[in-house]
């Protein structure tokens, strides 16, 4: 996964994004996202899911 991907996926490049107010900017960070959602799907979601499974198995021992 590139750099560009990471900060994607942390947010970090939409917060920039917005903040600088640069439309291209924005319009770029923003299709790198879809790009993401796309390969990817709702990472937050599956994190969800994931620290659901993580509970089920630590309370198994």
């Amino acid at each position: 996964m590139s750099t560009g991907s990471n900060r994607v996926l942390y947010g970090g490049a939409m917060t920039e994004a917005i903040a600088s107010g640069d439309l291209s900017k924005m319009k770029e960070v923003a299709a790198a996202a879809e790009t993401h959602l796309a390969q990817h799907g709702d990472v937050g979601s599956m994190l969800q899911m994931l620290k659901v499974e993580i509970a089920k198995a630590e309370a198994n021992g």
